[in-house]
């Protein structure tokens, strides 16, 4: 009985716990502050890449329509009612179609194409670039921004394409303010532990969950892990094939829901949540239910589980803000 009660009392700590993260460090990255004026639409362009996209937006302007890893950069699901997502740069160059469609449809004369490689580090072979031979015939100026030279050239490359050099400066200037702010608050001497990083998905038509581990080496060990001398877990969610899907772990299914029990091999001291909580919530709730012994997992033990927003590497300007979330959550 004893036992019973421990494990309840657990689980209203992490409902509560998720519930309250949620709100302290929201998952989703905020657009901008609402007394900013909406970014204006430029009619007549198409973007091929998110990092131009995150920069025009932070200039106040956004393409007609976009090439962007809408599935992975979250930023996305908002900017979309503004501009419109034609799909990733790997399923325009795969559906040769979409974009000469889209440039016909909406009257694009321009099209801008992020150069950076790699492009995306979980599909090696994806290039905006390769977007070129497919329009050339469609009679749009095609233009590039180059990252190969840094953020800041990158911002008055896009500034300059879109008539806001006024803008570059300050722009540059307030992230310059925000990233070493940032880095001011992280720890001199990182000694973190092991960490685990629930995705999870909720799908309003169906009520039902999904629930995937982030792999090592992902976005989140080079832009946030390491900084805190955390490493990741996740391998203890390896399938026996080990194959996994732009850097993540599927989490098994069994009847009685979503398998969390990976997290007593794992041994996690934090546990981290990005994409919907709810999701890891109600899978950290029922496993913890049917496997009491997850209970002294040192993250469960300590309340140690954060929901916090996923970096891919796309909110180029937004990352100092992520940082400093992270931080808050991940240090003492």
């Amino acid at each position: 009985m004893k036992t019973k009660n421990i494990v309840k009392s657990l689980t209203l700590y992490i409902c509560a716990l998720v519930l309250l993260a949620s709100v302290v460090f929201p998952g989703k990255a905020s657009l901008a502050n609402m007394k900013a004026p909406p970014p204006e639409v430029a009619e007549d362009v198409i973007i091929v890449g998110d990092r131009v996209v995150d920069i025009a937006y932070n200039l106040g302007v956004l393409p007609r329509a976009m090439s962007v890893r809408g599935s992975m950069w979250e930023m996305a699901k908002k900017l979309k009612t503004s501009s419109q997502i034609l799909g990733c740069p790997n399923f325009i160059t795969k559906n040769e179609d979409v974009v000469p469609k889209a440039i016909k449809k909406f009257g694009i004369k321009r099209l801008i194409i992020e150069k950076n490689m790699p492009y995306c580090r979980y599909k090696a072979n994806v290039n905006p670039v390769k977007i070129v031979p497919l329009v050339e015939d469609t009679g749009v100026t095609i233009e590039y921004v180059d990252f190969s030279k840094g953020l800041e050239s990158a911002i008055h490359q896009t500034a300059k394409l879109f008539g806001r050099e006024d803008k570059a400066g300050p722009l540059f200037a307030k992230y310059t303010k925000k990233m070493a702010a940032a880095k001011k608050k992280l720890p001199a001497n990182p000694s973190g532990g092991k960490a685990v990083i629930l995705n999870g998905t909720f799908q309003p038509s169906s009520g039902k969950i999904m629930l995937r581990v982030e792999a090592p080496g992902g976005y989140s060990d080079t832009f946030m892990l390491e900084k805190f001398g955390y490493t990741n877990a996740g391998d203890a969610f390896k399938p026996t094939d080990g194959k996994k899907s732009k850097g993540h772990y599927p989490v098994k299914k069994t009847k009685k829901g979503v398998n969390l029990k990976p997290l007593l091999e794992a041994n996690p001291d934090v546990i981290i949540i990005t994409g919907d909580t709810l999701s890891a919530q109600k899978a950290l709730a029922d496993t913890l239910a049917r496997t009491p012994e997850l209970s002294q997992i040192p993250a469960v033990k300590n309340l140690k589980i954060f929901a916090l927003p996923r970096y891919v590497d796309s909110s180029v300007l937004e990352y100092p803000g992520m940082l400093m979330k992270w931080t808050a959550a991940l240090t003492p």
